[in-house]
């Protein structure tokens, strides 16, 4: 039996989507604190929490492979991550898939939210349990939350404090149906594996990837951290946005989103997503609203 958590998120359900063409629906149980949420999906549901410790047994019970897609935290890996991997362990799950992030295990890791992640590989890793951490690349789907696309787009210029940093960008359903390749078929056991796009791009390259897509003059333009958190100010945006979306422009410009790898096309049979593709199949994320 294969057992996908968070299955009413966009990754849980866009995964359980893949899965469904990969094996029949009577081998595919999904978890959800709300499961009449994801009773259109068509597969078995349970309920259950990762932070409600007692509601996990009954949800893993039978699990040959479990999806265990994280929760965000700022201080090393959350109850529910300890929670799940304990339960996990005494359900004898036969194989954790967990959705970790790019480079999550590498010493000198500056992101206090990545931090959740490599704690919680380690968890995994002193477990016993076997498992594979799919360090997802940064999703271009974060660009729309900060609406700097439309921003963009709208007055032909791109705020960008990253410097040359590059972003293996990979799209939230390329994400996916990797997730769902593994569940599919196993293998991959005990493997941290780096998961991006088709190529790292610069911001730069985002601003010809908005230009081309359409029609429009876009130009990349360098500023410092406070001059983009001003601009990001003065458009009315959230200060934890503000402060998020310019700490990723330090993180771009430090490398630590440089990685490029084929494990897209070689678990998925296709050609992972590029980021002209991706603005291209979302444009109401490229205008201001």
């Amino acid at each position: 039996m294969i057992v996908v958590s968070g299955a009413s998120g966009r990754l849980g359900r866009l995964t359980v989507e893949h899965l469904l063409q990969r094996v029949d629906a009577a081998r595919v149980v999904v978890l959800s604190r709300t499961p009449d949420a994801v009773a259109d999906l068509g597969v078995a549901a349970r309920y259950a929490d990762f932070d409600d410790a007692a509601s996990l047994p009954s949800a893993f019970e039978g699990a040959e492979r479990l999806l265990m897609i994280s929760m965000g935290s700022f201080s090393g890996a959350p109850r529910g991550h300890v929670n799940a991997i304990e339960a996990a362990a005494k359900a004898g799950v036969g194989h954790v898939i967990y959705t970790s992030f790019a480079r999550a295990g590498e010493p000198g890791q500056p992101q206090a939210l990545i931090q959740n992640h490599k704690e919680t590989e380690r968890l995994l890793a002193e477990s016993g349990l076997t498992f594979t951490a799919l360090r997802f690349n940064q999703w271009p789907e974060m660009w729309n939350l900060v609406g700097v696309p439309a921003l963009a787009v709208a007055t032909g210029v791109l705020p960008s404090n990253s410097g040359d940093g590059r972003v293996g960008h990979i799209t939230r359903d390329d994400s996916a149906a990797v997730a769902a390749a593994v569940l599919a078929q196993g293998g991959c056991e005990g493997q941290l594996l780096e998961v991006t796009g088709p190529e790292a791009v610069t911001d730069t390259d985002v601003a010809d990837a908005l230009a081309q897509v359409t029609g429009r003059p876009v130009r990349c333009e360098q500023v410092s951290d406070a001059e983009l958190a001003a601009t990001l100010s003065e458009r009315g945006l959230p200060e934890m946005y503000i402060q998020g979306w310019t700490g990723l422009g330090t993180y771009k410009r430090e490398g630590w989103f440089d990685v490029t790898t084929h494990a897209v096309e070689r678990l998925t049979g296709r050609a992972p997503t590029s980021i002209a593709d991706y603005f291209a199949a979302h444009p109401e994320a490229l205008h201001t609203r």
